[in-house]
């Protein structure tokens, strides 16, 4: 249906190419990287203290275990600590990676390794706090705005084999972090923690489809919700839902006899289903195709340039979390678009083509 929604705008949008060129402010992207990797670093420094450990417990293995194990308790039981100057940092956190994948292209070779640092403090975060989902979020994004940058600045994406060895390194390196950041959370590292781990890896990586498929098995249909399971991240901070660790609280075994462990993510389409409907999740995924398309035109032509790049990289973030949960159901990574918005404004200067 997302695809039919592209394909369908097609027929009544085509834009002409606008006389406005682009250009990156480059004596910009130093300071705002910097500024936005400090910033980002303050969330996961500031957790850590406030579970009661201090910088020097970071050289110590068996410190480094504790704190996962503790903060991985705490998270799951609902007690985690947290104030207003955490949630604020953690915007950052998202706004990083987004501005390092953008600018990554346009930008030499100093530049670039600060864009590839960005990355950093979603790691930090999964290695110290065995909380993966803001590392999955840092990659997902920069690869997002990598793309919007490509598209930007008319720069060819061409698949080489020098490109596919970095990518496979890349992606081989996140499961790596991935699989240690779980070793972590049993606070232990023997034989046992990585069987076990090893095992789990199989729930994180399929069961939204089993979990989505048992749903909707026994799926009755109830009064529709409009919005508020996928908006998540704004109907809760009206009251309207309250959303708990996770998302959903029930969990199903996944693998003969719940081997492989249990599992609550759904993937996007339950939510969708939830507010919807099924035909109404049909439509929304094809007016979602139809706005990406006409949004990515406009972003090609030049015309309303800085909402269109925070447009898709929005909308190429959704896609990627589908396996998981809709990427709107967190407040931080909605005012994160906001953020990204006026830095893409603030980044980027419009001239007059000939």
């Amino acid at each position: 249906m997302f695809v039919a929604g592209t394909a369908f705008s097609d027929y009544f949008y085509n834009p002409k190419p606008s006389d406005i060129g682009l250009e990156i402010k480059k004596q910009w992207v130093t300071p705002i990287l910097i500024i936005l990797i400090a910033g980002a670093m303050v969330n996961p420094i500031y957790s850590l203290i406030l579970h009661g450990f201090s910088l020097q417990a970071l050289l110590d293995m068996r410190e480094v275990l504790e704190m996962n194990k503790e903060i991985s308790v705490e998270r799951y039981s609902g007690s985690e600590a947290r104030n207003i100057v955490s949630q604020f940092f953690l915007i950052f956190s998202y706004t990083a990676p987004v501005i390092g994948g953008f600018c990554y292209r346009l930008v030499g070779k100093w530049n670039k390794a600060l864009c590839i640092i960005t990355l950093i403090p979603g790691t930090f975060i999964a290695l110290t706090q065995s909380l993966k989902m803001g590392m999955i979020t840092s990659f997902m994004t920069w690869f997002a705005s990598y793309i919007v940058c490509s598209y930007t600045y008319e720069l060819s994406i061409r698949i080489k084999m020098k490109s596919i060895i970095r990518f496979v390194g890349a992606v081989s390196g996140l499961f790596l972090i991935l699989f240690v950041s779980m070793v972590f959370r049993y606070g232990e590292i023997n034989g046992k923690t990585i069987i076990e781990t090893s095992q789990k890896f199989v729930t994180y990586a399929l069961g939204h489809m089993h979990n989505v498929d048992i749903w909707y098995t026994t799926y009755m249909p109830t009064d529709l919700t409009w919005g508020s399971k996928t908006f998540m991240g704004i109907s809760n901070l009206l009251g309207i839902e309250e959303r708990i660790q996770g998302i959903y609280p029930e969990f199903h075994n996944v693998g003969k006899n719940g081997f492989y462990g249990i599992s609550n993510t759904f993937t996007i389409f339950r939510p969708l289903t939830e507010d919807f409907g099924e035909v109404g999740a049909m439509i929304f995924m094809f007016l979602m195709g139809l706005v990406a398309n006409m949004s990515l035109k406009a972003l090609i032509t030049h015309r309303s340039v800085y909402l269109n790049q925070m447009l898709l990289v929005a909308i190429y973030a959704y896609l990627m979390w589908g396996f998981s949960a809709s990427f709107y159901a967190y407040t931080s990574f909605l005012a994160m678009f906001f953020v990204i918005y006026f830095i893409f404004r603030f980044l980027q200067i419009e001239t007059k083509t000939c």
